[in-house]
């Protein structure tokens, strides 16, 4: 059946016309992609149908109180989702320049969304209808302190589905981090990023979810005239995760920088996806996939670059690379070049290696203990990586999570 999600009573989540209800009826007529889905070909979820997971729709938990708190190492401004609804309490005190609102349906701010978000896409469609909780940033000017959307929750048959607009005003400027702990059942944010000429986003995602956790993220990204956005993901939890990111260059001069480290261990299941579609002349794309696979785990990286037939002067580019520590791991990587535009310059690869036994035999051999030695050649293969983060505050939310992940353990 292809609209049984979880089986839920959708109507009991949202009702009417509009946005949402289209969203309902695509979601009721295509439901999850099949095995035989192309984009959906390295990660199949048909299987979600037959879980029986509900959409969360109350708050269950203490808030967490307004203002500035400190996160996860950082001092930031919170707002909290817990199983994927909205605590109100993060709305208050909000620095200088940021507007937030809950965004309930408020048709014009859906339909952006709609714009945005990556379409005929499952949580597109799916978290739209059943939003259970959705909110509207708005930035004018440079927000002083970092914004934490900071996603928890401990119910495991609870299907959360929040939903976020973000927009910059022109020459705006916003530090961003998102940070997904819950052991939710299926954790499906859909966030799209509204972008104005001359703005400017850099921003950080962890996750980190439980082990039991699918994470299936759609995020949407409009890049305006002179726009930039310095994307950087950590992925290291959930049994099954997919970080799925669209980015529209529709303004000249418009860079995007998007970077991403996926690690794996036992049977988990991590994949990177990314669509970026130069649509007009002079604009930048660069990004950097690395990932590190342990045991039996997988992990997956498909990219695809689209250059339009006016879009001269694209500068486009992406490379991965997975470290795989262990005969039974896999490492799937398909990025793509669609070029129309004949001045241009763009380059793809990909590459697939394990450990190098001569450099580990060297530092065992010099005294250090194998396991220390093992974590500084994967250290080494990621830094290149770490580093693209010019933001020292943000990249200092990645570190200990990195670290507890070599040490085989999780970040406090």
């Amino acid at each position: 059946m292809p609209g049984s999600m979880t089986q839920p009573d959708m109507s009991a989540v949202m009702t009417g016309e509009g946005v949402r209800a289209e969203a309902l009826a695509r979601w009721q007529q295509d439901g999850w992609p099949g095995p035989r889905a192309e984009a959906w070909r390295f990660t199949p979820v048909d299987g979600l149908a037959a879980r029986d997971l509900v959409p969360a729709t109350v708050l269950a938990g203490v808030a967490s109180g307004p203002g500035t708190a400190a996160a996860a190492g950082i001092s930031a401004h919170v707002i909290r989702f817990e199983n994927g609804v909205l605590d109100p309490s993060g709305l208050a005190g909000l620095p200088a320049g940021l507007r937030v609102r809950e965004m309930a349906d408020d048709e014009q701010a859906l339909s952006r969304l709609q714009q945005i978000a990556p379409k005929g896409h499952p949580v597109s469609d799916l978290s739209l209808a059943a939003m259970t909780g959705g909110i509207v940033i708005d930035v004018d000017g440079t927000v002083p302190s970092p914004l934490m959307l900071l996603f928890e929750g401990g119910e495991t048959g609870a299907a959360a589905h929040p939903v976020i607009l973000i927009r910059l005003a022109p020459k705006a400027h916003l530090q961003l981090a998102e940070w997904h702990q819950s052991d939710v059942g299926l954790a499906a944010p859909l966030i799209g990023v509204d972008i104005a000429a001359g703005a400017r986003l850099e921003q950080v995602k962890v996750q980190a979810e439980g082990a039991a956790t699918t994470h299936l993220a759609a995020t949407g990204v409009a890049l305006a005239e002179g726009a930039s956005i310095a994307g950087f993901s950590l992925c290291t939890g959930g049994a099954l995760a997919r970080l799925e990111t669209h980015v529209a260059l529709v303004g000249s001069g418009a860079d995007c920088e998007l970077s991403a480290i996926y690690m794996g261990r036992g049977d988990q299941h991590q994949d990177i996806t990314t669509y970026m579609d130069h649509a007009v002349a002079e604009c930048t794309s660069n990004q950097i996939i690395r990932g590190v696979l342990d045991d039996s785990s997988r992990g997956v990286y498909q990219g695809r670059v689209h250059v339009a037939p006016d879009a001269q002067k694209t500068d486009g580019q992406q490379m991965a690379r997975a470290l795989l520590l262990s005969r039974k791991a896999e490492a799937d990587a398909k990025p793509e070049l669609e070029i129309y535009a004949d001045d241009v310059v763009c380059a793809h690869g990909a590459t697939v290696g394990e450990l190098d036994a001569t450099q580990l035999f060297y530092l065992t051999s010099r005294g250090i203990p194998y396991e220390t030695a093992r974590a500084m050649l994967i250290e080494a293969f990621l830094i290149d990586t770490i580093e693209t983060i010019e933001n020292e505050t943000l990249a200092g939310l990645l570190r200990p999570v990195a670290e507890a992940w070599l040490a085989g353990g999780k970040a406090a």
